[in-house]
């Protein structure tokens, strides 16, 4: 059999900085997931040579998140203001945009393949200097990622498998882009002990998906999505999303493909400035005779701006009552 490459792509249109500035806006790159089907020798990172032996990570475990599956403890008091927040919401992903020219961070990614029998095919664990960049405040919306190797780490595996531009994908409630997708508030929930509004959402049928595609070597086949989203009920953050595709592509072998994405404040101390950027991210995606799991996770961020630069050593975690917003 020839071996095959797929490519999956999430991208957007109808984005710019000035909404009046144009009524035409160009197709902007969001992120991609890659699956490369012709690798099958396992392989991992050398052991770190330092003296302290590092923690064993936890297994990654096929565990895809299910949309529309119920929430517990899920509260229809008092009534969700559906507009409220969704504006709140646009308003905190324009805001992210208006702060910062570009993050950089240090990324964690492993990566785990199994055969249609469960049975483990590939494992690799790599660490990246990873960079995200909104282009320039006086041009459209632009998203583009990089990653290079950090010491002791190797791309020439990963970079053929790894998924792009995961984080991003909160800018779905970005004012321009909210429009792809039916939303509906499901009631009042927490996330990490925090009261959070529950949003789902679903790409309106008949419109053309501008979120993600799947592309082949001759074809790109746009995908929907549906997903929930936990929104902090006082400051409109996205805390914590999910995503599904709405339906598989039988004619490239594609069951399933699933996303987690937990947020975290990372505060700008001389600008007093906090913004909610990725703590961590898993892709799940069924194809063909294989399983993937992809998973991120960020620490030791550097936050650019246009007048300032500021290190911030890792995003708080919510949950510890140590950590002041």
């Amino acid at each position: 059999m020839t071996p095959r490459q797929l490519h999956s792509r999430a991208y957007g249109g109808g984005v710019t900085r000035n909404r009046s500035a144009s009524r035409r806006i160009p197709l902007v790159l969001f992120s991609s997931i890659v699956l490369f089907t012709t690798l099958a020798t396992a392989y991992s990172r050398p052991a770190s040579s330092s003296q302290e032996k590092p923690k064993k990570p936890t297994a990654l475990r096929w565990d895809p998140p299910q949309v529309d599956a119920p929430i517990p403890a899920l509260s229809a008091t008092p009534p969700c203001p559906l507009s409220d927040v969704l504006k709140l919401a646009a308003q905190r992903t324009a805001e992210l945009i208006d702060h910062l020219q570009n993050f950089d961070a240090h990324e964690q990614v492993r990566y785990e393949e199994t055969d249609d029998l469960g049975i483990p095919q590939m494992s690799i664990s790599e660490k990246f200097d990873y960079l995200v960049d909104f282009g320039a405040q006086s041009g459209p919306l632009n998203v583009h990622e990089t990653r290079t190797p950090l010491a002791g780490s190797d791309d020439a595996h990963l970079s053929a498998i790894v998924d792009k531009g995961l984080p991003v994908l909160a800018l779905i409630f970005y004012p321009e882009l909210q429009r792809d997708y039916e939303m509906r508030c499901e009631g009042s929930t927490q996330w990490n002990g925090q009261p959070a509004w529950l949003v789902y959402f679903r790409q309106v049928n008949g419109m053309r998906p501008r979120t993600l595609s799947m592309t082949s070597a001759t074809s790109s086949f746009p995908v929907s999505l549906k997903g929930r989203a936990w929104i902090g009920a006082d400051s409109g953050e996205v805390m914590h999303l999910e995503t599904n595709l709405v339906k598989g592509i039988p004619i490239i072998e594609l069951r399933a493909n699933a996303v987690s994405i937990d947020y975290a404040p990372v505060a700008f101390p001389s600008r007093n400035l906090e913004l909610w950027l990725p703590k961590s991210a898993v892709a799940y995606t069924d194809y063909g005779k294989r399983r993937t799991i992809i998973e991120h996770t960020f620490s030791d961020f550097q936050l650019f701006s246009v007048q300032t630069q500021q290190v911030i050593e890792k995003p708080k975690d919510p949950k510890d009552p140590k950590e002041k917003p």
